[in-house]
C-alpha cells in the first residue's frame, strides 16, 4: 500500500461491509420471519393490510445487499469493482432509509435511535467504498 493511510481505509471498510452484512441477515431474517415483532419494536403498533408483505419484501432486498456485501468482501482484493457495486447498493438505502423515516410513523423512541443513523453511516459508507476501490484498483494496476 503506497500511502500511509492505505491500510486504515482496507481496515474500515472490511469493518463496514461485515457489520452490514451482519445487520443485514439479522433484519431480513427478522422482517421475513416475525413482521410483528418488528412492527412492535419500530412503531409500537401491530402490522396492518399489506404492511407485511411489503416488510417482506424489503426483507428481499436486504438479503440481496447481504450476498453483494459478501461477494464484495470474498473478492475485495480480486475484484475491486464489487466494492464500486456496494457503494451503488448503500447510495440506493440511504433514500429508502430517509423515506422509511419521513413516512412510516409513529416511531419509537428505540425505532429513531436505530434509525436515523442510518442515512448517515451509508452516506458516509459510500464514500469509504468508493476510496478502497480507487486505492485497490490503483495498486492492482500497478
Amino acid at each position: 500500500m503506497s500511502w500511509p493511510g492505505a491500510r486504515s481505509v482496507v481496515t474500515l471498510t472490511l469493518v463496514y461491509l461485515w457489520g452490514g452484512l451482519a445487520l443485514d441477515v439479522v433484519i431480513s431474517i427478522l422482517a421475513w420471519t416475525d413482521p410483528e415483532q418488528w412492527f412492535s419494536f419500530f412503531h409500537d403498533s401491530a402490522p396492518q393490510g399489506l404492511e407485511p408483505a411489503l416488510l417482506r419484501r424489503a426483507a428481499g432486498q436486504w438479503t440481496a445487499f447481504a450476498l453483494a456485501q459478501a461477494l464484495a468482501l470474498i473478492f475485495i482484493r480480486r475484484q475491486p469493482i464489487w466494492l464500486a457495486i456496494m457503494a451503488g447498493i448503500r447510495l440506493s438505502d440511504v433514500f429508502t432509509d430517509l423515506f422509511y423515516m419521513l413516512s412510516a410513523r409513529p416511531l419509537t423512541a428505540h425505532g429513531w435511535l436505530v434509525l436515523a443513523p442510518l442515512p448517515l453511516i451509508n452516506a458516509a459508507g459510500v464514500f469509504l467504498l468508493l476510496r478502497c476501490y480507487a486505492l485497490l484498483s490503483a495498486e492492482s494496476s500497478k
